[in-house]
């Protein structure tokens, strides 16, 4: 630390133009601070596991109300009944961002979910 405070000072010299450095210059001390301060990292959760079965599950469709897009989860919810045995399916309609409240009770009411917006 102390070899980085002489080059400082050097360079800050030179700038000034004096090839020789004053006692005072060499008594002064400059502390560097990171200009982006301290970052918090948001806590990680690992995805939960596939589902290996979907029979008698219940599903999650999500749509952000984009027109034609009521076509597509028709044509989806269709697919999935004919496809899976005793799957219920449960619609859901909101904004682009789900948010934490809509989330919370779509996590309590399905087993999985499909999430689809469009623009």
């Amino acid at each position: 630390m102390e070899h980085s405070k002489g080059i400082v000072t050097v360079a800050f010299a030179l700038w000034l133009g004096s090839a020789a450095i004053h006692p005072a210059a060499l008594a002064v001390t400059l502390t560097v601070l990171n200009p982006r301060g301290e970052i918090t990292a948001p806590p990680i959760f690992a995805p939960r596991p596939r589902i290996a079965d979907l029979s008698g599950k219940k599903i999650g469709l999500y749509w952000n109300g984009k027109a034609g897009g009521n076509y597509f989860w028709d044509s989806i919810e269709a697919i999935l009944k004919e496809k899976i045995p005793g799957v219920i399916v449960v619609r859901y309609e909101g904004a682009y961002d789900i948010g934490d409240a809509l989330a919370a009770r779509m996590a309590r009411e399905v087993d999985a979910f499909l999430y689809g917006v469009g623009d």
